[in-house]
């Protein structure tokens, strides 16, 4: 681990210190304050719209195996692990900071947030999720499969800038637009050619929800969503991941800065578009959503002639409560479920039980693949089936069986004797133990 990495985890803990520090300083300059556990543990002083603290976590602990023989990696795995602190120092200024300790994908620092609230608007700054995608923005205890789909990994993630955000028309509309760095969270890789902001936006409209009735479409929501930023040739980075490749180095595709045909020299445009549309009625929910990415005017050094690269990806899902529960959408994302009757085998209850199945797709561009390297595909489809047994809020036992077909065979593994192994298909079993407290 790099000096600068340990620097910035001491920064982090000792931010998280002083934090806790100042908020019991003023709880008891207050004299009164209050503790306790709802939807997370909380300390908040005595005046309404006063100073609070709330710090939780997740966890998730996950078995994957493989039915390919090809693959050696069936395995035991700590999928997540974070550390989530969030409050407001008055009723009008929110903070959040969320840190992932198990580290193989993220540089750690998850959120690092303050925001300005007013009513229904507000103006939030430092690193959060871009508002992009149904899918990227719901919270990981909403997500019914133990991995987003393969369109998720053509959404933004978490970047630094700011954005302002605002519901209208009785929620009926919700708007985000923001600019960021667009390299990536704070720990990413930085080009040093260009400093111009991303430009990101989502709009939600639920064209229902005015209607005073109870009709079955009344929930329904339609989006749309785009990003665009004058790019950087050493931020081109594009990996794309099945259900059973998250979390490990394998990739379906990928595109780096060093391509097949050289070193990229320049690049002009950064583009993301996003559709989405989402329906809950009673126990049952859908959704559904296509991403579209593209970078412009990719400019190798040889004397490879500047061309675009072009991706999309889209899926649709659906999910069942089995035991009655209602399925809800709030702010423009799905809400996670919350059981009828918790887990209590003394009074004969087993909490909540719901199936979920997805269906998706990835397209790759062929033109940028390298086909002695059999690192990417021109197309992969994904089927997934998913058995979730959510036993309280905060704990939940999901079963999640995903089968991916792939166009093209994918180098999986080199074997000692130099024999290399590869695959044209993955079925993945996954078992998680998934926990929110």
């Amino acid at each position: 681990m790099s000096i600068h990495h340990n620097i910035k985890n001491k920064i982090v803990y000792f931010m998280l210190i002083l934090l806790i520090l100042s908020i019991s300083t003023t709880a008891v300059a207050e004299r009164v304050f209050f503790a306790g556990y709802k939807g997370g543990f909380y300390i908040k002083s005595e005046e309404e719209g006063g100073m609070e603290l709330r710090f939780g976590g997740s966890f998730q602990s996950d078995y994957r195996y493989y039915a390919e023989d090809e693959r050696a990696d069936n395995r035991f795995d700590i999928r997540r692990a974070r550390l989530i602190f969030n409050g407001q120092l008055t009723q009008w200024f929110r903070f959040a900071m969320e840190y992932e300790f198990q580290g193989n994908e993220t540089s750690n620092l998850i959120d690092a947030y303050g925001e300005a609230v007013y009513g229904s608007s507000g103006f939030r700054f430092g690193q959060f999720q871009e508002p992009f995608s149904l899918e990227a923005l719901e919270k990981n205890s909403a997500i019914l499969f133990t991995e987003r789909s393969m369109a998720n990994y053509l959404a933004p993630s978490r970047d630094v800038g700011a954005m302002f955000y605002s519901s209208l028309f009785q929620d009926s509309l919700h708007l985000f637009a923001g600019l960021f760095n667009g390299d990536g969270d704070d720990g990413s890789a930085r080009g040093n050619e260009h400093d111009e902001p991303e430009l990101a936006g989502r709009v939600v409209f639920s064209p229902f929800k005015l209607v005073d009735s109870n009709l079955p479409i009344q929930s329904l929501q339609v989006g749309l969503s785009g990003t665009v930023v004058k790019a950087d040739n050493l931020n081109i980075d594009l990996r794309v991941k099945s259900s059973g490749m998250a979390g490990t180095s394998k990739n379906i595709y990928e595109l780096s800065h060093n391509t097949k045909f050289g070193v990229i020299q320049d690049v002009d445009q950064r583009v993301r578009t996003g559709l989405e549309a989402a329906w809950t009625y009673g126990p049952v929910a859908i959704q559904a959503e296509r991403i579209s990415f593209k970078y412009s005017e990719l400019d190798p050094a040889s004397d490879a002639p500047t061309s675009d690269a072009d991706f999309s990806s889209w899926y649709l899902s659906g999910a069942w409560a089995i035991t009655g529960e209602y399925q809800s959408l709030s702010q423009g994302v799905l809400k996670p479920i919350f059981p009828n009757r918790f887990f209590n085998p003394s009074e004969k209850s087993w909490g909540a039980f719901v199936l979920a199945a997805r269906l998706e797709r990835f397209e790759g561009d062929e033109d940028w693949i390298n086909p002695v390297s059999k690192v990417s595909v021109r197309y992969a489809d994904g089927y997934s089936l998913a058995l979730n047994w959510i036993l309280f809020p905060m704990c939940r036992i999901i079963a999640d069986y995903s089968y991916t077909d792939f166009s093209d065979p994918i180098k999986v593994r080199v074997l000692p004797d130099g024999k290399v192994d590869y695959i044209d298909e993955e079925s993945c079993l996954t078992l998680r133990l998934s926990m929110d407290f």
